[in-house]
């Protein structure tokens, strides 16, 4: 799609681009190409889309792909999705956070496994990929557009500014892998950040399983609470454990009682959050 085709159908259908959903199309044909061939999608693949706004990419994901299953939420351009009649494509207008991912699945993608392709609203761009990481049974592929210092948080590294509590989820369930980046001109309008597309595979298998994993969610998210403070301290800020019991565990662990949670892999995250919810399921 180019940028005067996305023009025209705007124009046509009374449109703008709304900001409450975040919505900048993707109008850049080769970057489009590259999303699609980068999936590796087959005949034989289901696809869900994410927010296809006027549908650019869904018009190549709808030629590559068995079937696909766009969530949209802005009933106009559903209504400019629909004119198209795509043979293959089942267009949901709904709010994807809201939406029963195994029920829809099992319903549009007769229950086989589905690769995510999209470029993602960047302002819920975490909560959805929250969302899908609940679902890691339904879901082979996670490729998907967003804003580059995302990208680089989600696949940051430990001792470096990107790491965070996001960086150790995502990495706990999936392989991060940062595949290009996109120029602010491939879209209409213009966003006033970079962008970059970043392929997440699920693991098949993990070094370290959480025990609980609404436990390790927590104990993740609380450790990274305040970035200058040391692990002990965010641990004795969310949790009723004594100072020294907290020491008690990091030193069984071999972990320094000044070190911060930036600074831990991901596996010695699991392993301490393993620890923890140990200690409390035993008091």
């Amino acid at each position: 799609m180019k940028k005067y085709e996305a023009q025209q159908i705007l124009e046509k259908h009374h449109l703008v681009a709304q900001k409450k959903y975040g919505q900048n199309f993707l109008i850049d044909d080769n970057i489009l190409k590259k999303i699609v061939e980068s999936a590796n999608i087959t005949k034989d693949d289901y696809v869900i889309e994410i927010g296809p706004g006027l549908g650019s990419l869904t018009d190549y994901l709808s030629l590559e792909a068995k079937h696909v299953i766009c969530y949209e939420i802005d009933k106009k351009m559903v209504e400019v999705l629909n004119q198209k009649a795509y043979p293959n494509v089942t267009i949901l207008q709904q709010d994807f956070l809201k939406a029963s991912l195994e029920d829809d699945i099992k319903t549009f993608a007769n229950n086989q496994k589905v690769k995510i392709v999209a470029n993602l609203p960047y302002y819920i761009t975490t909560p959805i990929l929250l969302k899908i990481l609940k679902e890691p049974s339904l879901i082979d592929l996670i490729l998907v557009m967003v804003q580059k210092e995302v990208a680089a948080r989600l696949s940051g590294a430990p001792f470096t500014k990107d790491y965070n509590a996001l960086s150790v989820l995502i990495q706990y369930f999936t392989i991060p892998q940062i595949l290009f980046d996109v120029l602010p001109q491939a879209f209409l309008p213009s966003p006033s950040v970079n962008s970059s597309v970043l392929a997440m595979r699920f693991r098949q298998t993990k070094a370290v399983e959480a025990l609980d994993i609404d436990y390790f969610y927590a104990f993740n998210r609380n450790i990274f609470a305040k970035r200058r403070k040391t692990l002990l301290n965010n641990i004795q800020c969310a949790y009723p454990f004594s100072k020294e019991v907290i020491l008690g565990i990091l030193d069984k662990l071999s972990i320094s009682k000044t070190v911060r949670a930036e600074e831990l892999t991901v596996d010695e995250i699991v392993i301490l959050a393993n620890e923890f919810y140990l200690l409390t399921k035993n008091h």
